[in-house]
């Protein structure tokens, strides 16, 4: 791969991007050696790994990073732009609040009429519909507007014409707990396209990508779980997402009643990729603690950890992750 250092890169910035606070004033997406934490999992490297360099970034309601180990910066830096970028455009496609997106596109369409959408938007709703299949419903991005007396689907793809097609009238898809973690996989494939292997990703305090580890690291070190009862792991090709009530309140919605989910406190799921730790966190938010068992066990790579009560011990479900 031939490339070289664009000394335009600062005029080139897109609204959003910012410096990290140990960087000069004037650079954009300047690395740092820096400690990388998510909402309870705090990932950091050890003084003799190979420098770690952080970028930031605003998107989806939210701020994005890339930890990159073992690259020089300023390659790092141009991946990151890139990665950015591509993470823009993927929000224009998802995010039911931007006009004219595939998302919101879909929400004016009656039953039986269809839209053609962009292959991100289509594999996005397969995996959707893949976690609705495997959760026995508790993950459904079309939960706010179904018909709750009819038990059929709201929507379906068309594979051949790479479209959606209403079955429902008033449809509203929501991609929020699935679209976080479905970007940092788009963007970790990209970041492979410029051979950079070694790199932490994390959509700011929900959702976790690790991917090869530094070379002598076992893994990305994350932690999880209330101070009382923390879990260290060693994660790589996997990802770790959270739900829970602290921060929004019982804002997870259970498909089949449309009432708030309650009881669980937070939780956290681990899977081989981002979104589907991402959706299954989620899920795991409305499903009972031997509902979630028997999914993990259906689920290779898959596994859990459950926090009841704010004072009660964080519960482990699922095989090991690697």
């Amino acid at each position: 791969m031939s490339l070289y250092y664009d000394r335009r890169l600062r005029l080139r910035v897109k609204r959003g991007l910012r410096p990290n606070e140990a960087g000069p004033p004037s650079a954009i997406l300047t690395p740092s050696h820096s400690r990388l934490s998510t909402d309870g999992y705090n990932g950091s490297m050890s003084r003799s790994s190979p420098p770690q360099h952080t970028f930031r970034h605003d998107a989806m309601a939210t701020t994005f990073k890339i930890a990159v180990a073992g690259h020089d910066r300023r390659y790092a830096r141009q991946a990151a732009q890139a990665a950015f970028e591509e993470l823009d455009r993927i929000e224009g496609r998802l995010s039911r609040y931007v006009e004219n997106s595939d998302i919101s596109r879909v929400g004016h369409l009656n039953a039986g009429q269809i839209s053609v959408v962009h292959p991100d938007t289509f594999d996005c709703l397969q995996i959707a519909l893949e976690v609705e299949r495997v959760t026995d419903g508790a993950f459904d991005v079309a939960y706010a507007l179904r018909n709750r007396s009819d038990s059929g689907p709201s929507f379906r793809l068309d594979v051949e014409k790479h479209a959606v097609e209403v079955l429902t009238n008033g449809i509203l898809l929501d991609l929020g707990g699935i679209g976080k973690g479905f970007a940092l996989d788009r963007i970790a494939g990209l970041l492979r396209d410029w051979e950079i292997e070694s790199v932490l990703l994390a959509a700011s305090t929900s959702t976790l990508l690790a991917r090869k580890p530094p070379p002598g690291v076992q893994g990305w070190p994350v932690s999880i779980g209330p101070p009382h009862d923390t879990h260290h792991l060693r994660i790589s090709n996997h990802a770790v997402s959270g739900s829970g009530t602290a921060a929004r309140g019982h804002h997870i919605i259970v498909p089949k009643t449309g009432q708030p989910a309650k009881g669980r406190i937070r939780v956290w799921a681990i899977a081989p990729t981002a979104a589907m730790a991402d959706a299954l966190s989620t899920a795991f938010m409305v499903m009972s603690a031997e509902q979630i068992r028997r999914c993990c066990r259906r689920q290779p790579g898959v596994r859990a950890f459950l926090m009841e009560s704010p004072t009660g011990p964080l519960m482990a479900v699922g095989g090991k992750s690697r």
